[in-house]
């Protein structure tokens, strides 16, 4: 049945793919907090406060806060004054610092974390490998047992993905750490994972639990006025946050200048939890390197050197002017209007922890079917298809000049980083997770994407798979991926359908089909990722840049070709080279 075989994925795969999203998600957004994280931040507040923040049993396996003593109050609006002595003191101790952001995890306490995640998710999996092995023997009528019709499984499958993700969206939110950017992702792939898990898990777009007041205005004074009053650089701080994050939690502020900005604090005990995470993934995929279908072990080294470097806002300072530069030019150097806008720093007011930055007007994309629904807009109308092209086209033009011009790329597009404004000017923000591409991977990547909309195009103009053209074109994009540093799996090295399907997965149109029968569906056996040994660590987050916005233009309903897109900047970028 087609219900049936859409599930079908096997315990082993699904373990697999848990494994991949752990290392492939989303960062911090600029979002409003649900209703919901007051109560849970006021009861962080109460538990968090009277005492030293240390890594304690609860802290390994969950919450984002702890201390030995809970005695202090939690009201929020006495933050000046009732806060005061005590912070003063914290900020004034020769090892202050290690109150708030303390030392990486123990190997047991990477263990320890590990474990509770596994013995969480585990039975999920298995619920989902159990329900498969039951409803195909139904299908079989063995033993006497009665057939089941398309109804009775699509209620079996739609009751267990309730189930299952209530169970993961909880999971998720009670650990924190690297499995809420595991969340985010999964969220964005309407076209992989079930209504259910997407819906569910769109709320760790918008945020998590806040950081009491207290906290943040201890953390901003020590980072940035050397335990000086917040009056001495801001006229209004707002408490409230603007959203809060896996890594950290943003406030609206004025500057005495009269400046509006946005004030990004980086979440205390965040920092080992992340790392650690990062380092279970990477020795957990070098352990089962045999039995994964990917080397998920490069994967998760390049996406752990790019959360270390999310984790320094000095870099991420950096990076929004360096990102900002990129998309105001063309690929060949040109100055060219921007498409989209990036927030930059305000000066200087930076530290490793804080960043003060341009306040950015908008609704995230993740919340603009909402929006337009308020303005009477429905998804699908011609209206709603209008507006989601043009945020298609600046997103694409704005990553086609950072991948194949200056070659400095954001990371991390999900729609919770994308800010639609009035008249859809849209906005990038959150650029913590970047990477540098040099000039001959530029260029070759331009030739890969320009070899891939040609090969689209010479097998849609032909109706015979064997037809010269599409054979000659096909071949030219295969060899382009082995020279890239693209290593298929024993076996296969010389198979040109598959060399050429990787490149149509990253570059090529969602609703294509793929030469030799493989899979667009990357959670299928037949899906040509599963078929590589090992690929270039640039591919990555370019990867991650690509599948991204296929999945943006997915869940806007809008057709959408980046071959097609990019060509013109590709040329530019090949005549220059």
């Amino acid at each position: 049945m087609k219900i049936l075989a859409s599930r079908r994925l096997g315990a082993p795969t699904l373990a697999a793919a848990t494994l991949f999203l752990s290392g492939c998600c989303s960062c911090s957004a600029f979002v409003p907090p649900s209703s919901s994280s007051l109560s849970s931040g006021a009861d962080a507040l109460r538990r968090s406060f009277g005492g030293r923040y240390e890594l304690s049993a609860s802290t390994v396996g969950g919450g984002d806060f702890s201390s030995p003593d809970s005695s202090s109050s939690s009201s929020s609006s006495s933050s000046s004054s009732s806060s005061s002595s005590s912070s003063d003191a914290g900020m004034n101790s020769e090892d202050g610092a290690d109150d708030y952001f303390p030392p990486p995890l123990t190997s047991v306490q990477r263990a320890t974390r590990a474990v509770e995640f596994y013995k969480r998710v585990l039975p999920v999996l298995a619920a989902y490998k159990a329900k498969e092995v039951e409803l195909d023997l139904r299908g079989r009528v063995p033993l006497g047992l009665a057939a089941i019709s398309p109804e009775e499984e699509l209620a079996a499958w739609t009751e267990l993905d309730e189930w299952g993700s209530t169970r993961i969206a909880e999971t998720i939110e009670d650990m924190k750490g690297y499995y809420v950017k595991t969340g985010q992702v999964v969220s964005t792939r309407a076209d992989l994972f079930p209504e259910a898990y997407t819906e569910k898990l769109t709320r760790l777009q918008d945020g998590i639990e806040w950081m009491p007041f207290e906290l943040v205005e201890r953390v901003v004074r020590r980072e940035l006025l050397d335990g000086a009053e917040l009056s001495e650089l801001f006229a209004t701080f707002d408490e409230e946050p603007l959203g809060s994050a896996s890594i950290a939690q943003v406030h609206k502020a004025t500057l005495l200048d009269g400046r509006v900005v946005a004030v990004k604090l980086q979440r205390p005990n965040v920092e080992p939890k992340l790392l650690g995470d990062i380092a279970n993934l990477k020795r957990i995929s070098r352990a089962l390197a045999e039995s994964l279908p990917v080397d998920y072990y490069a994967v998760f080294c390049e996406l752990g050197d790019a959360l270390e470097r999310e984790l320094d806002f000095l870099a991420e300072a950096q990076a929004m002017r360096k990102i900002d530069l990129a998309i105001s030019h063309d690929n060949d150097g040109r100055p060219a209007d921007r498409p989209v806008a990036v927030p930059l720093p305000a000066g200087e007011l930076v530290s490793k922890r804080v960043l003060v930055m341009d306040f950015v007007e908008g609704v995230p994309l993740n919340r603009l079917k909402e929006r337009m629904r308020e303005r009477g807009i429905e998804p699908g109308s011609p209206e709603a298809r209008i507006a989601g092209r043009r945020i298609l086209d600046s997103l694409a033009s704005a990553f086609g000049r950072m991948i194949f011009g200056a070659g400095f790329i954001h990371g991390d597009p999900h729609p919770g980083n994308i800010f639609i404004g009035e008249g859809g000017k849209v906005s990038l923000i959150d650029c913590g997770q970047f990477k540098a591409l040099p000039r001959p991977q530029r260029v070759e990547l331009a030739k890969l994407v320009l070899a891939v909309d040609g090969y689209q195009r010479a097998s849609a103009s032909s109706s015979d798979d064997d037809d010269a053209a599409t054979n000659a074109a096909k071949l030219e994009v295969a060899n382009l991926v082995r020279s890239f540093g693209v290593r298929l799996e024993e076996g296969r090295e010389d198979d040109d359908d598959l060399a050429c399907s990787v490149a149509l997965f990253l570059f090529g149109d969602s609703d294509r089909t793929l030469p030799g029968g493989y899979s667009t569906n990357e959670l299928s056996d037949d899906s040509p990722i599963k078929r590589v040994a090992s690929f270039p660590q640039e591919l990555v987050l370019l990867g991650r840049a690509t599948v991204l916005l296929k999945g943006i233009a997915k869940k806007l309903d809008v057709p959408f070709s980046l071959g097609e897109k990019w060509g013109d900047g590709c040329r530019l970028t090949v005549g220059a080279a």
